[in-house]
């Protein structure tokens, strides 16, 4: 059924991600129902004496995860690939064909269980012999007729490392013929704008964690500050195509049908009707030639999007002003320079619709707000209202407090002449910072805006005071990763309101004094903004002053995009799992940004949730943005990447560069959440895991002589992970102050990857001995040419040279202790070395042609837009004498990151420590493998447990059974990496807190977890359970059930959800592969992942709104009013579930959420109008009544030969009203039950406490690593 218009019932795709139960529960053996008569009578009435006859065992090693089968491991043949010049073809070890499983897509049975069917087979238990097993097909092969990117292995010892190799582009993007509509250079995304850590994408997640490497999109939406120096295709006639069912955008690789009245979607094959305005012309009024359209040949396209797009007229631009003007702000100079450098750029800012709006607040131990009158008034003298309420800062007149550029031009600039002299007698030391935001908040969020906060000293009274809190003592041990974290939690929150209401927060921070950016960085991180950091900043130099005037102006003239969201889509199978950058992640996959800058990028991590059966692939990130003048505008990105089944094409076609960019981000998120040393260890541990990974399946295994093996697209990663490892943000050392770190994290984790790069690994220049053509523009296209990059080792500094080390934040001017007086004149105009003026320092102009190339050089290395990127960091240039001050020397040598320095090893012992780690990892590592299938899967478990069988897998954990040798118990052992994406924490956090909490017969228990060593090793969960022989789904799958099982088996699990209900615990996710059953019949409900308090309306409001329940089982209030739903949800779950034990098949197996409300419908008849007026939600009422009338059909016409109790219990459990439905309890008591209904030994449990779940209350702004922690601390209290 078609989607009605507006897009009601919700998006599938936003209520139910792509996800395998994440919980690799014990389905352990598919099993038949029991053959002899359950109990009756008074010994019916005591469930745990039950014991029905044996059930039957089927064949089969993977029951977990209802019954979902191990994914095939079939990657296909290796292709012949041509021998690489200079380069040994490397062995692939084993035949790929060795590899697979039995059947493709099914897992083959272990040993163990192969015997086990065999021994029932001889019992008679085995599947009757009429239903022979199904046989499987191969799995899909994308079909493809070009060869991907060649793997040129290369050996990173014998043939070290050059600088020039970073330079090198990323594999290219090889595409089969005729993949996109029409032939075009730009039908792909150019790398500066998106791309992908690999550029052949494995079919499957199997393929993806074997290879070790990230699936991530690198993605920068704009190049530039500005529109015109990167001018991309702009759409103005309004007719945008969209996916009617993914809402993806129309791009060069659509297909076209029907003789191109309609196209077929990319990422979810879903047909469209192209609109009838597609071919026309309405600027001249005459037919378009489709193959001109910019959104068919350009993957990079702006869309002026029409008035549906907009919930409000658009925004105006709004700046409003936060300035220190304390006594550190007055008499370092800043206020002076501020007052002046906006005076001066007040015709830089964007004003294009004259609707620019400007407003300014002093902050000192008060508020002093500015009214500026209009030009042309009475009076042009502004007015200063003071404000000494910190606690309580209210707007004294707010209407008059924002003011328009355009009509108050003249009257600002008198107010900015003024402002630099009004507090030049301060003696004031206090900064109400905190309060000054909150006020500004309210004076700016009815309309939204950048508050841009400069300031030069540490927020210390009001909202949000900070204290000193750096100790030196600390820095360089453990305990300094507790200085990265935010002071006050007021930063955070009042983040999280900014957002919300459209405001942005820029902090631009000066100090020579601790200012705690840690706690201050908060406020950009979660809107958008961005954190400027001035250590030692003072207006006296002029070169402080001339860098913030030049940054500040490319700041206030950026073109900004407002009220911005950023939403990632890609071909079905695909999902977004993980977004980093600044923002707030406003669902699972927008992103939030109040003011979109153009200086960031950001980094989306990609899952493979289903095998892709497709050739090509696409992800397209759209930016819906109202610009600077007030057009709402889409900025549309697509990229088509090529799929594969073979290892050795994704490692040829990783991409090194936004690999570390990746791993950059991670490393941050890391560093904050759980420390500084952890960040460095994971590092180290990835890129031993590579290394160790190429080695084992792409080399042979081993490696010959002390080789090192890497392919020659990724030879630079192990340089930049060591780079990375000893920047500033993470370089174990005591001589880094706090905030230098945290600055220095900010930029790790916000800067456009070629700025990243250089960050990381800086471009150092020869400049003595620099080629003739370096330094002069080139005769073709007029840019200054730099001469070649040299490594970062003072092994390639020459004692009588001269270098440029950049790494785009700094610039060092290297002179060599042995430099001949010449080069010392002609470059500084000095004759004595002596005479040098070294530190911060700006480059004399000298009368000759090499001062003039060096100098060129300077420039040319500080030239963003080159690179492709949009920045307004203008570096500090140093001139460092190597025999001069020693401070300044060390700090420029800390740039060479292949030396030896401080606490950190050199690039030689780098090297020597990755090729000795991956023969030790397998040697020492003492495991216990279980065979599945052909693979061997570890668990690293207590000696106390004998591994038995693996009895099944799931989307990111193995179940294996087990004896525990000091008692003999039977048990099931669960591993799960659930460390890769947020919601597989969030699932294994609630499961193991829940299960701890509750102790009932008919609940899954815990009956230990394997405790890790240590938070460094962490990266596994070890849950122990009992062992239980099958579940519901497989038994309802291989036989008729009695009556009386029935009975007993919905009883058991309404025994157990009226401990649940009682605890105020919501299930959400009751099906019949979440019962497990053993031989006795003895019930228990599993998989507790999806579950949620049901305390309060309050508690539910804010985190009850994602995937909840299987589709089949899911109520028919989740899909119309999905933010109001009760225990009642979980009452029709059981309704479906006693259906499909009368039946034996689903009752409402939805293939899409039209079709599961049709199939309810269809069964329980339109909605009465009681029943129809208590929906909710008017869209759903609308589409209710938009659907024909139905009858309702009598469920004894459905089940023909059921008990009538049975029925009418059904009837109850399945009330399409949750305030009619029947409740646990009544339930219960409800006839058919009677048997086994004892209110005695029915037990409830206390309720959860308050804060229980807490963390999925926060879970938007807990990254992975913080959600590990929760989980480690979980597992060892």
């Amino acid at each position: 059924m078609a989607a009605p218009q507006g897009g009601y019932p919700p998006q599938e795709g936003y209520a139910q991600p792509g996800y395998v139960s994440p919980d690799p529960t014990q389905q352990q053996q598919p099993a038949a129902p029991p053959q002899g008569a359950p109990p009756t009578g008074a010994a019916a009435k005591k469930k745990r004496a039950y014991a029905g006859e044996a059930f039957e065992f089927g064949s089969g090693a993977n029951a977990a995860l209802g019954g979902q089968p191990t994914a095939g491991g079939a990657y296909g043949a290796y292709p012949q690939q041509p021998q690489a010049a200079g380069y040994q073809q490397p062995t692939y070890g084993a035949d790929p064909a060795q590899m697979q499983p039995a059947a493709a897509g099914y897992a083959a049975p272990s040993d163990g269980v192969t015997q086990m069917t065999q021994q029932f087979g001889g019992m008679g238990m085995s599947e009757p012999h009429h239903m022979p097993p199904p046989q499987p097909q191969p799995a899909a092969q994308p079909q493809r007729n070009v060869q991907l990117n060649q793997l040129y292995p290369t050996d990173l010892i014998s043939q070290p490392f050059n600088v020039a190799e970073l330079d090198y582009p990323p594999p290219p993007i090889v595409l089969p013929p005729q993949t996109s509509v029409f032939e075009s250079a730009t039908a792909n995304c150019p790398p500066k704008y998106m791309r992908s850590t690999l550029n052949a994408v494995p079919t499957n997640n199997s393929l993806l964690k074997k290879s070790k490497l990230p699936f991530a999109l690198v993605i920068q939406p704009y190049a530039a500050l500005h529109d015109a120096e990167d001018p991309i295709p702009v759409i103005t006639d309004q007719v945008i195509s969209r996916c009617r069912r993914c809402r993806s955008y129309i791009n060069p690789f659509v297909t076209f049908l029907d003789h191109g009245h309609r196209w077929r979607c990319n990422m979810c094959n879903l047909t469209n009707d192209v609109p009838q305005a597609f071919d026309w012309d309405a600027t001249h009024q005459r037919p378009a030639d489709r193959a001109l359209r910019a959104d068919l040949n350009h993957s990079m396209v702006e869309f002026i999007a029409p008035q549906e797009y907009m919930v409000r007229p658009p925004q105006p631009l709004v700046y409003l002003f936060l300035i220190d003007v304390s006594y550190a702000s007055v008499t370092s100079g800043l206020l002076a320079v501020i007052a002046r450098c906006i005076k001066e750029s007040l015709d830089r800012i964007p004003n294009a619709d004259r609707r620019t709006r400007l407003g300014f607040v002093a902050v000192d131990s008060s508020l002093h707000y500015f009214s500026i009158p209009r030009d042309g008034s009475a009076s042009s003298e502004p007015r200063m209202l003071v404000i000494s309420d910190l606690d309580e800062p209210f707007l004294p007149i707010p209407g008059d407090l924002l003011v328009t550029l355009s009509e108050c031009r003249e009257n600002i600039e008198t107010f900015l002449d003024k402002l630099q002299t009004m507090f030049q007698n301060t003696q004031n030391n206090s900064c109400a910072m905190g309060s000054a935001l909150r006020a500004g908040y309210k004076l700016i969020s009815p309309v939204g805006g950048k508050m841009t906060v400069l300031s030069a000293s540490l927020p210390n009274i009001g909202h949000g005071a900070l204290t000193m809190r750096e100790d030196k003592k600390v820095l360089g041990t453990s305990k300094e990763s507790a200085l990265l974290q935010t002071a006050n939690s007021f930063y955070k929150s009042f983040a999280v309101e900014c957002s919300k209401a459209q405001v942005s927060v820029d902090m631009f921070l000066f100090s020579s004094q601790y200012q705690d950016v840690a706690s201050l960085s908060c406020l950009p991180r979660y809107t958008g903004g961005q954190t400027y950091f001035y250590p030692g900043w003072n207006a006296a130099r002029s070169e402080d002053a001339m860098k913030f005037a030049r940054e500040f102006s490319e700041y206030l003239s950026s073109e900004i995009g407002l009220e911005a969201v950023l939403r990632v889509r890609a071909t079905t199978g695909l999902r977004m799992s993980t977004f980093y950058g600044n923002f707030f992640n406003r669902s699972s996959d927008l992103c939030a940004f109040p003011a979109f800058p153009r200086d960031q990028a950001y980094v989306v991590e990609v899952a493979i949730d289903e095998t892709v059966a497709k050739p090509v692939v696409c992800l397209q990130a759209a930016v819906l943005h109202t610009t600077c003048n007030g057009e709402r505008r889409i900025r549309v990105i697509t990229v088509a990447l090529p799929t594969t089944t073979n290892l050795a094409d994704v490692y040829a076609s990783a991409d090194q560069q936004a690999v570390a960019t990746f791993f950059s981000h991670k490393a941050v998120e890391r560093a904050l959440s759980s420390g500084l040393e952890p960040a460095r260890e994971a590092l180290q541990t990835k890129i031993i895991e590579l290394l160790s990974t190429y080695r084992k399946e792409l080399a042979g295994g081993s490696v010959s002589g002390s080789g090192l093996q890497f392919p020659a697209n990724l030879r630079g990663l192990p340089v930049l992970f060591l780079a990375l490892i000893k920047n500033l943000g993470l370089r174990k050392s005591a001589q880094i102050p706090t905030d230098m770190r945290s600055a220095a994290l900010c930029l790790l984790s916000t800067l456009p990857l070629p700025l990243l790069i250089q960050y990381i690994y800086p471009k150092m220049y020869s400049l003595h001995d620099m080629p003739d053509n370096a330094g002069v523009p080139d005769e073709q296209t007029g840019e200054i040419l730099l001469p070649p990059t040299v490594n970062l080792s003072s092994g390639r500094i020459a004692s009588y040279g001269l270098y440029l080390i950049d790494d785009g934040q700094t610039q060092f001017l290297w002179v060599g202790r042995d430099a001949v007086p010449q080069l010392i004149e002609d470059v500084f105009g000095v004759a004595d070395r002596n005479q040098l003026r070294v530190g911060k320092t700006t480059l004399p102009e000298v009368d000759n042609e090499f001062n003039q190339r060096v100098r060129a050089v300077i420039e040319k290395s500080r030239d963003h837009h080159s690179k492709g990127v949009g920045s307004m960091i203008v570096p500090h240039l140093y001139v460092v004498r190597e025999d001069g001050e020693p401070g300044l020397r060390l700090w420029a040598q800390t740039m060479l990151v292949e030396d030896r320095a401080d606490q950190s090893v050199s690039l030689d012992q780098w090297m020597t420590t990755l090729r000795e780690k991956p023969h030790r990892t397998v040697e020492m590592v003492q495991q216990t493998p279980a065979q599945a299938g052909s693979r061997k899967i570890s668990f690293n478990v207590s000696d106390q447990y004998e591994i038995q069988d693996v009895i099944g897998e799931g989307a990111y954990g193995v179940v294996c059974s087990a004896i525990h040798k000091p008692s003999g118990q039977k048990v099931a052992i669960k591993k799960i990496t659930p460390f890769d994406h947020s919601m597989f924490c969030l699932r294994t956090l609630r499961e193991m807190k829940l299960l701890r909490y509750f102790n009932h017969e008919n609940i899954i228990s815990i009956l230990d977890i394997q405790r890790p060593r240590n938070y460094e090793g962490f990266n596994e969960v070890y849950l122990i359970q009992e062992l239980m022989e099958t579940d519901m789904h497989r038994v309802i799958r291989t036989q008729d059930l009695s009556d009386d099982h029935c009975q007993y088996f919905i009883y058991q699990t309404l025994r157990a959800l009226k401990a649940m209900h009682s605890a105020n615990v919501l299930h959400r996710d009751l099906k019949p592969s979440n019962l497990l059953l053993n031989a006795n019949c003895d019930l228990k409900v599993c998989d507790f992942g999806l579950a949620r308090s049901a305390a309060s309306t309050d508690d539910n409001s804010g985190f009850m709104t994602e995937y909840v329940a299987t589709r089949w089982y899911r109520a028919p209030e989740i899909m119309l009013t999905f933010k109001e739903y009760t225990k009642a949800i979980d009452v029709w779950s059981v309704g479906c579930i006693l259906a499909e034990m009368l039946s034996g098949k689903p009752l409402f197996p939805g293939k899409d959420y039209h079709h599961q409300l049709t199939l309810i419908l269809d069964v329980l008849g339109t909605p009465t109008m009681e029943d129809y007026y208590g929906i909710k939600s008017r869209r759903a009422r609308e589409y209710i009544r938009s659907l024909p009338f139905k009858k309702k059909i009598p469920f004894r016409a459905l089940f023909p030969k059921s008990n009538d109790l049975a029925l009418d219990l059904l009837e109850k459990l399945l009330a399409f009203n949750p305030a009619k439905r029947i409740s646990v309890e009544d339930a219960l008591r409800h006839p058919y039950l009677e048997p086994y209904h004892d209110p005695e030994d029915e037990p409830t449990a206390p309720p959860i406490p308050e804060g229980f779940f807490d963390f999925d209350k926060n879970k938007d702004t807990l990254s992975k690593e913080q959600l590990k922690l929760l989980i480690y601390e979980e597992i060892m209290r």
